[in-house]
């Protein structure tokens, strides 16, 4: 999406992007490619074979390479005698004299079939090679006439690079296309889901919040465009908090107790403590504790099940952003160059090692979870926090530790370091923690706004969308996650437990209801005190109204139930409902139009179901990960190999889903002017949006090692060497070592 789109109902208008707003998806540029042919249908009952693929020569009108024909010369060729002896008139006149006489001699009646086999014949519309037989092409499927799908072939064709080899290079032929340059390509290909919604997000605080029940809210995004690290307001608050120990003071003897005044005024560095519910059909209140961020940057109610739950969030290993700008102001003015840097290596390096600790362990998930029953084990078994003080003195129910390890890791980290450096480490994480993830501008500013806030900016995105087009979506995504379900439950190697956790697993892609509840919104927002000019304040005041809990806590409810913030477009598996939680900004998307042909559906919004699914219903494939995974899955610094070998399972689920659809594929209507059948289109839409999303989340995607990992995730996700005729030793097939199921 633009920067200058315009919200409207239904996804926003923008040229050369589908919406539901925008059917037609404006004007466009002549398509580039012309129609291709098929040599086979594929369907059901083909799961087993090559995914015959042919292209017709000279496929792209503009001069880009036609390095797809690949059988096309070797098959007229071979088919050029067959054509002749079927259409020359003198042949058949030397075959009815041959069988006159041979009629005359020997008065068999085999020599008559010959006559009608050798009649001539119109000339077959395509021919090809089939080791030894010639025959002609069948009828290729129809053509999608709709307006939407020449959107979605044009905004597909935008990324292309015909000039790279898919089994070479998929990277580069799916990602790159050469009107980059000159930016058509970005105005006419599809965005990540996220960023669609950052855009839309961005539009209306910047037009829609200046008046009227939302102002709050642009006042808010206003006092986060003019939030610096210099503030008087956040030097205030960590004077507060005991301020800078200077180089060659004596630190505290713990740093408990810094941690608990930063508790009683936002979320701590090191741990999020907060309440939830047990599994069974009678639930009691769980306290939970985890490490920070184990959610997306949400500040959440402490009291997670009664509304929308955020998905896990990925941490990064690097240090934040305005940690160097923060330090500048933090530092006094009397130190030395050297001092300067001297603290500054020092306070960077524990954050490095603390964000390396809290990655790692929440890659392990919460298997070593532990429950206890009182404050003072807990003591006993933590002591590096002060718990009395974090955890509410009239509390005697369970208390669930989701890390064990983690808060062992914490522990041996601090003994390693001089508890003044801890100190002012601690200080800074704080602080870094409420400002923006980011120097402050439109974009950073939005999705600070939309985490700060995320009720509030939920209801105003769900209100620019109409129920009609909200409920089409719902009704699409439950089909398609039946049929991925359907498909799992054939897998022969699906077993025992993992066949019970997938019968009884959900979808939950219905928004909450509370979002539609304009009037409560709008309360709410109104009770919340914002200035226009200080964000840090602003948040403290957030933070403090999130983290009140209620003396008693009702539970008079019967299901699980999870809901998820619209805004967050991240699909993920809730454990304590088992479901599958949708967001509406995954759903409401161009590729997952109801107008489109299916394989664009699974391509995208299947690929990311089927991932969830795979991920709740197994522990771990630790063992394939390390076997399978490359190592060039580093450059994902967000993702662990798990994810990555999970990424590839999704894809292998969808396509196989997708060709087990009643009725065979040469149903899905074409796309047009692009000579690519629904299979290549599947593996390529799968790649651009990965491509998308990573991109936009800071990865290089130039990168060789991302290169590298694509291509790796194509060759396992179906039988893309088939789809794409890869011939051996190409990287693709090469690549394909590790089927999930």
């Amino acid at each position: 999406m633009t920067a200058d789109a315009v919200p409207g109902r239904g996804n926003m208008m923008i040229s050369g992007v589908i919406t539901t707003a925008n059917p037609t998806g404006g004007s466009h540029s002549a398509l580039l490619q012309k129609q291709m042919s098929f040599k086979t249908s594929v369907g059901a009952n083909q799961l087993s074979k090559t995914d015959d693929i042919e292209v017709i020569e000279s496929g792209n009108v503009d001069g880009t390479s036609t390095r797809y024909d690949k059988n096309a010369t070797l098959g007229w060729v071979c088919c050029a005698p067959c054509i002749w002896l079927r259409t020359s008139a003198t042949v058949h006149k030397i075959a009815i004299t041959t069988a006159t006489l041979l009629v005359t001699s020997l008065l068999v009646a085999s020599p008559i079939l010959f006559l009608i086999s050798t009649a001539p014949s119109q000339l077959p519309r395509d021919c090809y090679a089939d080791d030894e037989d010639c025959m002609p092409t069948t009828a290729p499927p129809p053509e999608c006439m709709d307006p939407v799908c020449k959107i979605a072939a044009s905004s597909i064709q935008a990324k292309i690079n015909w000039n790279f080899d898919p089994c070479i290079d998929f990277k580069n032929f799916s990602c790159s296309s050469p009107s980059q340059s000159n930016g058509l390509a970005s105005l006419r290909a599809i965005r990540s889901a996220q960023e669609a919604v950052d855009t839309q997000m961005q539009q209306l605080l910047q037009h829609n919040t200046t008046s009227g029940p939302f102002r709050k809210l642009g006042r808010l995004f206003g006092s986060c465009l003019r939030q610096t690290t210099n503030s008087s307001t956040i030097h205030l608050v960590l004077e507060q908090l005991g301020g800078y120990l200077p180089i060659g003071a004596l630190g505290p003897s713990s740093i408990a107790p810094l941690l608990s005044k930063i508790y009683e005024l936002g979320p701590t560095p090191l741990v999020d403590i907060y309440y939830d519910l047990s599994y069974g059909k009678n639930p009691h209140v769980l306290l939970i504790i985890s490490g920070p961020s184990a959610t997306a940057p949400i500040l959440e109610s402490k009291i997670r099940w009664m509304g929308p739950k955020a998905p896990p969030y990925r941490l990064k290993q690097s240090v934040p952003k305005l940690l160097n700008d923060l330090l500048d102001s933090f530092l006094p003015n009397g130190l030395t160059a050297d001092q300067k840097a001297s603290e500054n290596e020092a306070i960077s390096t524990f954050i490095k090692e603390l964000n390396k600790i809290r990655v790692e362990y929440t890659r392990r998930g919460f298997w070593d979870s532990s429950v206890l029953y009182n404050t003072s084990s807990l003591q006993e078994m933590y002591p590096i926090l002060n718990w009395t003080t974090l955890i509410p003195s009239d509390w005697s129910g369970p208390i669930v530790v989701r890390s064990s390890d983690y808060l062992k890791a914490i522990g041996e980290l601090l003994s390693k370091y001089p508890t003044r450096v801890a100190h002012n480490s601690m200080l800074l994480l704080f602080a870094l923690g409420i400002l923006p993830q980011g120097h402050p501008n439109a974009v950073v500013c939005t999705r600070a706004t939309m985490w700060a806030l995320p009720d509030i900016t939920s209801a105003l995105f769900i209100a620019q969308h109409s129920s009609d087009d909200i409920s089409d979506v719902i009704r699409r995504t439950d089909i398609i996650f039946k049929s991925l379900k359907a498909h799992l439950k054939r897998a022969p190697s699906l077993k025992g437990a993992a066949l019970v956790k997938l019968s009884a697993l959900k979808i939950q892609s219905e928004p909450w209801s509370g979002f539609s509840n304009i009037t409560f919104m709008i309360k709410t927002l109104e009770s919340l005190e914002i200035t226009s000019d200080n964000w840090f304040e602003n948040i403290l005041k957030i933070y403090q109204r999130n983290r009140i809990v209620p003396d008693v806590i009702h539970t008079n409810f019967t299901s699980h139930d999870a809901w998820a913030y619209p805004i967050v477009a991240k699909i993920f598996y809730d454990t304590l409902s088992h479901s599958i939680v949708v967001p509406l900004s995954v759903i409401l998307v161009p590729y997952f139009d109801g107008r489109l042909p299916p394989y664009l559906q699974y391509a995208s919004v299947g690929v990311a179901i089927a991932k969830e699914i795979l991920r709740s219903i197994t522990k771990a494939f630790e063992d394939k990960a390390m076997r399978c995974v490359p190592k060039s899955v580093n450059i994902f610094s967000n993702y662990s190999r798990m994810d990555i070998l999970i990424h590839s399972g999704g894809m292998q689920i969808s396509y196989h889903s997708m060709l087990s659809l009643t009725g065979p594929i040469k149903g899905m209507a074409r796309l047009p002017g692009l000579n690519l059948t629904p299979t290549q289109i599947f593996f390529l839409v799968s790649a651009q949006e990965l491509c998308a999303e990573s991109d936009y989340t800071g990865i290089d995607t130039d990168a060789p090692e991302f290169e590298h990992i694509l291509g790796w995730l194509v060759a396992q996700g179906g039988s893309a060497t088939e789809v794409f005729k890869c011939p051996s030793g190409s990287m693709i097939n090469a690549q394909k070592t590790c089927n999930v199921l």
